[in-house]
């Protein structure tokens, strides 16, 4: 009876880990950041328009080591200027976009993974140039990033992030395309092209530019494609970059750079496994190359990120740059002379300083409910703490239950060990970027839980081998299992307590990996004691009703009482003090 409460109790504890650890990622997002609940900081430009026309070319994935093998984006940087700058943690795709079109990082913005449900509510580099009258397009093979950028039409309800998700996830029934196709939406782009088909980005692009929209935003994912696949440092890798610079070279023959501008950059690198997410050098920082009109040819540009490129984007078009940005125009880089560079670095400096203060008193409240919120958790997980202790001590009375020394530093250990090794070597030290194939977090963690709930199974079982008692050996192996749960489980409810949902506030990369890992272990720690104590319960019985099995032990146990006879007798006849 105590093994079958054990597995009920690990069962529940489980599927409630296991849901809360899915769904973390999800989790992460902000729909309803502080910016967008604020009108956007709209200034008229300070300078005059310095190009024609901008071209944003993001190639996904792209390092800065790799970048310099190739051969046009080198002729791009002796035409203009050669520099670097820093993306912005979480260093993932769809929230990097996001920073480079608006000027705020993910922590700001809401989105914070690939994942993200809803459209951006914050104000966009496209949204100043239709303010403006022009015109702004897209092309891409690789991802529909103007999904993201969306809004309800007049007079029409904003549909809420979970609409968007299950649109997005439902199958291609006839219900699902009238969703979506009845959706009260307009994007941010005036043309958008999407086109995941043989030839589709080239010849996408190519109509765009001939088209001639002031803002024209390009994405290449094959360099991100090989990364993912295999790994930063591949010759695979570096092959996708050479065909990225040939595709950058066929499309923008078309650009004028007397008269227009190209801002080149990624929105992340990768390591040298595969991978993205977290702080590793290779990883966050990334190639920057502006050249063409606008731009002073061999200016040194330090410090860039990537919330800096709307605004330098904007500041080459005239236009405003958007009124949530976080970022700063790159003023060293463009053909402003002192004054006028003077006066964009001062109405940035208000733009950034008010927008600054609403995130940061969005963040100290998040705080502060945090605390409210951590106290009150605290209390019912010392509670549950406390309710467990009892329960053990009640079940080793009625003799359920026996902590064993022997069997639990062998049998409770095993699965941590391997499962928190195996997430500190394999999975990049504790980093976002241990997923090297694109996907969900919680899909890799599994993976190591797995092989510890494997070892663990194995080592109860070596441990139990020499308990010749059947009722010893099932109370041991459930004192192995409320060990591990407890274990497990105050681990669980101590991240629940501490980092409780909505995240207002980004973990950091460490917890962003150890709070899905220790909700996730619990699952998995769950489902191999579960296992375990089947496989005793049905050895219990096997082995109590099976005579061949008694008669076995019968034998054993007269061979050990004759055994034992005969040291007594061996003693007795001639007595020693050190045998006695």
């Amino acid at each position: 009876m105590t093994a079958v409460v054990l597995v009920l109790l690990g069962a529940a504890g489980a599927l409630k880990a296991a849901f809360v650890g899915a769904a973390f990622q999800y989790d992460l997002e902000n729909p309803r950041p502080a910016l967008a609940q604020v009108p956007p900081h709209v200034v008229p430009p300070a300078t005059p328009r310095l190009a024609r026309r901008v071209v944003i070319a993001i190639v996904d994935g792209l390092r800065v080591d790799t970048s310099y093998e190739m051969p046009f984006l080198d002729e791009l940087r002796a035409r203009g200027i050669d520099s670097q700058a820093q993306s912005h943690y979480p260093t993932y795709s769809r929230p990097s976009y996001v920073t480079l079109l608006t000027g705020v990082p993910p922590s700001a913005s809401g989105v914070r993974t690939n994942s993200y449900p809803g459209t951006v509510a914050i104000d966009s580099l496209m949204d100043r140039v239709a303010a403006a009258g022009m015109r702004a397009g897209f092309a891409s093979d690789y991802d529909p990033l103007p999904r993201l950028f969306m809004a309800p039409r007049a007079g029409y309800r904003e549909p809420e992030p979970e609409e968007l998700r299950e649109m997005e996830q439902e199958k291609d029934t006839p219900e699902a395309a009238g969703r979506r196709i009845e959706a009260e939406l307009r994007g941010d782009f005036d043309e958008a092209r999407y086109a995941p088909w043989p030839g589709g980005f080239r010849d996408s692009a190519e109509r765009l530019i001939a088209h001639g929209d002031d803002l024209v935003v390009l994405l290449i994912g094959v360099v991100d494609a090989a990364g993912h696949a295999h790994g930063g440092a591949s010759e695979e890798y570096r092959e996708a970059a050479q065909i990225a610079d040939r595709a950058l070279r066929h499309v923008l023959d078309g650009v004028d750079l007397s008269r227009d501008a190209v801002i080149v950059v990624a929105d992340h690198g990768h390591t040298n496994r595969g991978g993205h997410g977290g702080l590793e050098r290779e990883v966050v920082w990334v190639p920057l190359v502006l050249v063409g009109a606008g731009i002073r040819p061999g200016a040194v540009v330090l410090g860039a990120h990537l919330v800096d490129i709307a605004p330098t984007a904007a500041a080459l078009l005239g236009v405003p740059p958007p009124g949530h940005a976080l970022g700063r125009t790159l003023t060293p880089a463009l053909t402003l002379d002192p004054a006028q560079a003077a006066l964009v670095a001062g109405l940035d400096d208000q733009r950034v300083g008010r927008n600054q203060s609403i995130v940061g008193a969005a963040e100290a409240a998040a705080r502060r409910d945090q605390l409210e919120e951590r106290a009150v958790r605290l209390g019912l997980v010392f509670l549950c703490a406390a309710a467990a202790l009892g329960l053990a001590v009640w079940l080793r009375r009625l003799g359920g239950m026996r902590l064993d020394l022997h069997v639990l530093s062998v049998g409770v250990p095993a699965f941590f060990i391997v499962y928190y090794t195996l997430i500190g070597t394999l999975g990049q030290s504790f980093s976002p970027s241990l997923v090297p194939a694109r996907g969900h977090i919680a899909s890799e963690l599994l993976k190591y839980g797995a092989a510890g709930t494997l070892v663990h199974i194995l080592a109860v079982w070596r441990a139990l081998r020499r308990r010749h008692s059947l009722g010893e050996r099932l109370a041991a192996a459930n004192g192995v299992a409320w060990c591990g749960l407890v274990i497990s489980m105050l681990s669980a409810g101590l991240v629940w307590a501490y980092y409780p949902p909505p995240y207002v506030l980004v973990p950091g990369p460490r917890l962003l990996v150890l709070i899905p890992a220790v909700l996730i272990s619990v699952a998995c720690y769950a489902v191999g004691v579960a296992l375990t104590q089947v496989l005793e319960v049905i050895v219990f019985f096997a082995r109590s009703v099976d005579p061949r099995v008694r008669r076995v032990r019968l034998t054993r146990s007269r061979s050990r009482a004759g055994s034992l006879g005969e040291e007594v007798e061996a003693i007795l006849v001639d007595p020693d003090e050190d045998a006695l």
